[in-house]
């Protein structure tokens, strides 16, 4: 069985149209979904680095980063992760209504660590931008 040039070309026309109407609904997708951004939460923390000088081996370290819902729906704290097994964390609220403020706590344990320590947690959320660390630095001396 020969196709025509005539069949040949009536498949390619039908191909071409079909995707230039399925590029079609993507871009109604598009709209829809730019019309839904005025809706979003978004994690800013107040303080996202601290500097807690210098300690001994051995020492824990405990500071607390506040951060605030600066979106205008509410921000879910899906999960806490830490960059160490050496660093306990927790928040104070796991979901804020816009404009409200929690807690990140965070506590190094410094035994076994010398120099200069950077230790981050990271939040993961329902945010614009999923997710955002904070990081305390210590210097461990013996």
């Amino acid at each position: 069985m020969f196709l025509t040039m005539k069949k040949i070309t009536s498949i390619v026309f039908g191909i071409i149209s079909i995707a230039f109407v399925s590029c079609g609904n993507k871009q109604q997708v598009s709209a829809e979904q730019m019309a839904d951004s005025t809706h979003f939460a978004e994690l800013t923390y107040i303080e996202d680095f601290y500097d807690a000088g210098t300690v001994h081996s051995g020492e824990i370290v405990k500071h607390s980063f506040e951060f605030k819902n600066t979106g205008n729906i509410p921000l879910v704290i899906k999960d806490i992760i830490p960059s160490c097994g050496c660093t306990k964390v927790d928040v104070t609220q796991k979901t804020l209504k816009p404009g409200e403020k929690a807690k990140l706590i965070v506590e190094f344990n410094s035994k076994g660590w010398f120099g200069s320590q950077y230790k981050s947690v990271t939040l993961r959320t329902n945010g614009v931008i999923r997710e955002k660390s904070a990081t305390l630095k210590v210097n461990v001396v013996q």
